[in-house]
């Protein structure tokens, strides 16, 4: 791999996955990249150390430093919306049935997957399988949000769908949280389609356009997130449960 593109993927990772206060000058995406990894971090700080982790559809695995854990293992498929020489996976598997033997791990994370898996209902039971008892488990997916990994983009649930499903395989003590409100989501969507609009390539104009217009509209829609203690349409379910 090159200088040039590892730099590429660290800037993509650290601004975009991993985003600080300041990743709102560069990433249109900030208000949905910004509010799920905040989400990722405190379920990563009440991890034990001695956790085994499992990261269903790992992608890059761009959480695995949140997490003060050696035993951390992801899994993800061959295809669907990604390169497969740019994930980092332990095993691959076909999106069914996971790899592993039955109770094999007591921590479990599965973000943004759900809405692309061909059968989320099998998915989830084979979480559930591979989970021992008492584990705990972080799941999230888009609620508000544009089609995306076309044409692997398949659905979105409502809590009421989320705690359905969970239930009807064996979950407790569900927990499900909206990541926005309807200022965040309405601004994070005005953004991208402002952002996705642009027909050409232009780095200099992109990068003054997230300054100047999008960067200022981010920020006074998360201040009026904060104000409005999140109300209304969210862009992101974040679910935390036991097994």
């Amino acid at each position: 791999m090159s200088k040039l593109r590892k730099l590429k993927e660290q800037i993509i990772t650290e601004n975009f996955f991993r985003p600080r206060w300041y990743s709102v000058f560069i990433n249109p995406y900030f208000i949905n990249r910004w509010s799920l990894y905040r989400a990722i971090k405190k379920f990563a700080l009440e991890t034990p150390a001695e956790a085994s982790i499992l990261d269903v559809g790992c992608g890059l695995k761009p959480y695995r430093s949140l997490f003060n854990t050696k035993e951390y293992t992801g899994i993800d498929i061959a295809g669907g919306g990604h390169d497969d020489t740019a994930k980092v996976v332990d095993a691959f598997y076909d999106g069914y049935s996971v790899p592993f033997s039955d109770k094999s791990f007591n921590t479990l994370i599965c973000t943004q997957v759900l809405e692309h898996a061909d059968d989320p209902e099998i998915l989830v039971a084979e979480c559930a399988r591979v989970l021992k008892e008492g584990s705990t488990a972080f799941f999230s997916m888009p609620f508000t949000y544009p089609e995306h990994e076309i044409p692997y983009d398949f659905r979105r649930f409502t809590r009421f769908e989320h705690q359905r499903l969970f239930e009807k395989n064996g979950f407790k003590n569900i927990q499900i949280t909206q990541t926005t409100g309807f200022a965040g989501t309405f601004g994070q969507l005005f953004v991208i389609w402002l952002f996705e609009s642009i027909p050409f390539r232009a780095p200099l104009l992109k990068t003054l356009l997230s300054v100047f217009i999008f960067a200022p509209i981010q920020i006074v829609a998360l201040g009026i997130d904060w104000l409005t203690n999140k109300s209304g349409l969210t862009m992101d379910y974040v679910i935390i449960l036991k097994k």
